[in-house]
């Protein structure tokens, strides 16, 4: 009976021993795979930065908020009117209170007066256009829609269309 004791016992250790290193090494492997997870993570981003390529997400859009700089989202669409805003024929603050915002309901009811914006004004927000939100976009892009909206003509309001705008 002593023997048998022994034996068992030896034999119980033995299998606490294994699951014990088992679950160790599967530990070990487990933070390695996050680790690795997350160093190419990293990269990914850091490759994303270097490659001069940008996410139009919000944080990017809130970044250029100043009447120099003024990026807007309408309908999840990113638009540069940095050029704009001086000759909104509602005038300059109605834009700026939005520039590096969600600006969709701003548009779409003239600023809270409901009306909504006419077809020639939807048409000119195209000339405008970044990118579509959370997209990425190469730092070239950024910058041809930067240049298009310095040499675009923008209209004057000459008392047509574009006075109720």
């Amino acid at each position: 009976m002593k023997k048998l004791t022994t034996i068992s016992l030896l034999i119980f250790f033995c299998a606490v021993t294994a699951i014990l290193t088992a679950g160790l090494v599967f530990y070990q492997n487990s933070k390695q795979s996050v680790q690795s997870i997350n160093q190419n993570k990293n990269t990914d981003i850091s490759n994303l930065a270097t490659s001069g390529v940008t996410v139009l997400d919000l944080v990017e859009v809130a970044k250029h908020n100043t009447n120099a700089n003024c990026w807007i989202i309408v309908n999840s669409k990113v638009y540069n009117i940095s050029n704009y805003a001086s000759s909104h024929p509602g005038g300059t603050r109605n834009i700026l209170d939005y520039c590096g915002k969600e600006a969709t309901q701003a548009f779409d009811t003239k600023g809270g007066q409901g009306n909504a914006h006419s077809t020639s004004a939807n048409n000119m927000l195209d000339q405008f256009f970044v990118g579509n939100l959370n997209q990425n976009v190469s730092q070239s892009t950024i910058n041809s829609s930067t240049q298009k909206t310095q040499t675009n003509t923008i209209p004057q309001n000459n008392g047509g269309d574009w006075e109720d705008d």
